[in-house]
């Protein structure tokens, strides 16, 4: 009884860890669009963070988290999802460990931030 008892709680304590992890990257998201400062946290080294490197170079400049959640949206319409998720990494381009989870979740990433944020978009089609 207690063998069986020590595997459900194993099982609970994995199953939170893995929700943990998926609020985890709608968190860093929801950050990013409540960023509305005209400039980019982290200075300098944000402002030349590269969203895209080919065929054109593309750096996130001095824009606000919630433009580069725009940005994202956009380019994820005209059907660059590449474009699409550097512009949600350049949103956190000062917090490594945000940017990682956004990878670790990317295809999750766009959808969310679709369904969260898309019908908020002025360019939405």
């Amino acid at each position: 009884m207690i063998r069986y008892i020590r595997i459900l709680a194993f099982m609970i304590s994995i199953i939170f860890l893995l929700v943990g992890n998926v609020l985890a990257y709608q968190e860093e998201v929801d950050w990013i669009w409540n960023d509305m400062k005209s400039t980019a946290r982290g200075g300098p080294v944000c402002m030349k963070y590269i969203v895209k490197a080919y065929p054109i170079k593309i750096l996130r400049g001095s824009v606000s988290g919630r433009t580069c959640i725009h940005n994202s949206i956009e380019s994820y319409r005209k059907g660059d999802q590449e474009e699409a998720l550097g512009w949600i990494l350049a949103g956190q381009c000062h917090n490594r460990l945000a940017r990682e989870t956004i990878v670790k979740h990317a295809p999750k990433v766009l959808e969310y931030v679709l369904q969260q944020y898309g019908n908020d978009d002025p360019a939405k089609q």
